[in-house]
C-alpha cells in the first residue's frame, strides 16, 4: 500500500514538473516569436525609412533645380522686357542676343517643367513603394493562433510525455494541428529572409 502511494505521489510530481516544463518552454516560444515579430517590424521600418531618404534627395535636389531654373528664368524675361540694347548695335547683333535669349528662356522652362514633373514622380514612386512594397508585416490571425498555448494541449501529449524522468531524454512538446513537434508559425508574406 505504501509503494503504491509513493509511486502515485512520484507520478504527481513528474507529471507537476513536466507541466512546469511545458509552460516555461511556451513562455519562452512566445518570448522568442514576439521578439521575432519585433525585429521584423523594426527591419521593415528601416526599410521604410531608407526609401523615405532616397526619395526625399531626390524630390529635395529637383526642388534645388526648380527654384534655380525659376530664378534664371526671371532674369531672361527681365532681359527682353527691360533689356537696353543701345541704337547704335548693328542688328545682327541684337537678331543674336534676342535669338539667345529666347533660346534661354526656352531651355528654363523646359528645366522647370521637367524638374517639377521629376519631383511629383519621385514624390508618387516612394508613396507606391511604400504602400505596395515594404509595408510592415503584420501577423495573421492563423499565425497569432498558432502561438496560443493551452495547458489542454500539454494533457494531450500521451503518458510517455507527462511522466517523463527530468533529463532522460530529448522532450518534445507539440502544438495543435502539427504532428512534428514544431511550432506552427510562418513568417508574414514578402518578408524576406
Amino acid at each position: 500500500m505504501e509503494i503504491l502511494a509513493a509511486l502515485g505521489m512520484g507520478a504527481k510530481e513528474l507529471f507537476s514538473y513536466n507541466r512546469e516544463n511545458f509552460k516555461f518552454d511556451q513562455d519562452q516560444r512566445l518570448e522568442r516569436e514576439s521578439l521575432r515579430l519585433e525585429m521584423q517590424v523594426k527591419r521593415f521600418e528601416l526599410f521604410r525609412e531608407d526609401v523615405r531618404d532616397l526619395v526625399e534627395l531626390t524630390v529635395d535636389r529637383m526642388d534645388v533645380y526648380h527654384l534655380v531654373g525659376a530664378l534664371f528664368l526671371e532674369f531672361c524675361i527681365v532681359l527682353f522686357c527691360e533689356g537696353r540694347v543701345q541704337a547704335s548695335a548693328p542688328p545682327f547683333l541684337l537678331s543674336l542676343f534676342l535669338l539667345s535669349n529666347a533660346c534661354a528662356f526656352i531651355y528654363l522652362l523646359l528645366a522647370v517643367w521637367l524638374s517639377m514633373h521629376a519631383s511629383i514622380a519621385a514624390h508618387s514612386f516612394g508613396v507606391r513603394l511604400l504602400t505596395r512594397f515594404v509595408r510592415l508585416p503584420i501577423p495573421s490571425l492563423r499565425q497569432m493562433d498558432a502561438l496560443r498555448t493551452q495547458l489542454r494541449d500539454y494533457e494531450k501529449q500521451g503518458v510517455a510525455n507527462l511522466l517523463r524522468l527530468p533529463f532522460q531524454d530529448k522532450q518534445e512538446w507539440k502544438q495543435r494541428g502539427d504532428e512534428d513537434g514544431t511550432p506552427v508559425v510562418s513568417p508574414p508574406a514578402g518578408v524576406g529572409s
